[in-house]
């Protein structure tokens, strides 16, 4: 689901796998249809984009989207034919262009994979040429209050015989920025996270070899990423750890009741902007007490960082798995993909959970009430869990012209 590295699924193993959600049977099965006042609200962002668009993010205040867009008329002037960074705001309706230069110039080779930070203040994003004199693509920051852009770092920092970036994370405040590479031009590649204090300059490399999809948390403090060791097996070892940028201190997160370590593979992490909530996708039977009734297949887990309590998200109906979980600013909500058994490859539908009450309500639904098919990237949910960015190709989901190749959605729920 998330446009950044992914668990690699067998299918014929996906499609006999099923995933649980806590939540009432009705609350998935049946399709959300509320209505009237104070029903959930959908835009489209990219409205009439005349290419397609993806990689939304939002900010904790749920006022700004910002997204990749081939579209040319989105803005006047966009004339470099290159996918470039837009920023919304859902308050004003106008969209205007991040990925510029620091005069306000736009980047011949333009940007993409964006995301924001909690205070919608500054926005990462690829690029190459947006620093003057830099002529190297790799990851950027820029300040949107002063426009002032900052290289972050590229593969060349990870990978000295070349590299390919697969994903960015950003604090709050935007001090600290974790990126990784994955290895390229090797049979077995592996995949690097570094973090970039843009106080002091910093940077910080983690020393696992295969550490992948990090994300930090508001504060910077904390660090959650995924780890997939190649190994000559069909189905290598993947693991979920948390580290501790201040203390160096580290623990893996899929952690069976019984203390030890699961052999099962787990994978796409995220992390409340509090620090204080993980969640993650795994195959394990062994990480909550009791029998799954799914078997092995992806259920998403969500952990207490202080207790290092572990729940497992249910969802009875229909069959299928559950994956790429993000959460909320305080934990309190849990955004992830649903794909249901015997659905076509890739067709992942959205829903959100309140851990708080168990309801689950459907993020990706049509005008009728049915799920749509969308995807999500890097913050894609607010502080307060109540606005959801999304990518979707699915023209028919809100009334007005439908941009070419996919849009970017955000759905508001109660």
């Amino acid at each position: 689901m998330r446009d950044t590295v992914r668990l690699v699924l067998s299918a014929a193993v996906a499609s006999a796998c099923a995933a649980t959600l806590l939540a009432p049977a009705s609350a998935l099965a049946a399709p959300d249809r509320q209505q009237g006042p104070g029903a959930p609200s959908l835009r489209r962002v990219t409205e009439g984009a005349d290419g397609p668009s993806g990689q939304a993010s939002v900010s904790a205040d749920g006022r700004y989207v910002v997204f990749q867009s081939s579209a040319d008329n989105l803005v006047p002037g966009d004339t470099n034919a290159s996918a470039d960074v837009f920023r919304h705001d859902l308050r004003t309706g106008r969209t205007t262009r991040v990925s510029l230069t620091a005069d306000g110039a736009q980047i011949p080779y333009g940007g993409h994979t964006p995301v924001i930070s909690a205070t919608g203040r500054y926005v990462v994003f690829v690029s190459r040429g947006a620093v003057a004199g830099e002529e190297r693509t790799g990851y950027v920051r820029r300040d949107l209050r002063t426009g002032r852009t900052d290289r972050v770092g590229g593969d060349e920092d990870l990978y000295p015989a070349g590299g390919v970036l697969t994903g960015a994370s950003v604090s709050a405040n935007g001090r600290y920025v974790s990126f990784t590479a994955r290895q390229t031009g090797t049979g077995r590649p592996g995949h690097r996270t570094a973090v970039r204090d843009l106080a002091d300059g910093g940077l910080t490399v983690l020393e696992s070899a295969w550490a992948g999809e990090a994300h930090l948390s508001d504060d910077g403090r904390r660090l959650v990423y995924w780890e997939s060791v190649p190994a000559p097996v069909k189905y290598p070892p993947d693991r979920v750890f948390l580290r501790d940028l201040r203390s160096g201190a580290e623990r893996r997160l899929d952690v069976a009741v019984d203390g030890s370590t699961t052999t099962a593979r787990s994978g796409h992490p995220a992390i409340s902007g509090d620090g204080r909530r993980a969640a993650f996708a795994s195959w394990a039977t062994d990480l909550v007490p009791g029998e799954d009734p799914n078997g092995e297949g992806d259920d998403v887990f969500v952990t207490d960082l202080r207790t290092g309590k572990i729940r497992r998200l249910d969802t009875p109906a229909p069959p299928g798995f559950a994956t790429d979980p993000s959460l909320s600013g305080d934990g309190r909500y849990v955004v992830f993909g649903f794909t249901p058994r015997g659905s076509v490859h890739g067709v992942t539908h959205l829903y959100r959970t309140d851990l708080r009450t168990g309801r689950t309500a459907l993020v990706s639904r049509a005008p009728d009430g049915t799920p749509a098919a969308a995807t999500t990237s890097g913050r894609p949910v607010d502080a307060r869990g109540r606005t959801v960015a999304f990518t979707s190709e699915d023209g028919a989901l809100a009334p007005g012209r439908a941009g070419q190749g996919g849009d970017v959605y955000v759905r508001t729920l109660n």
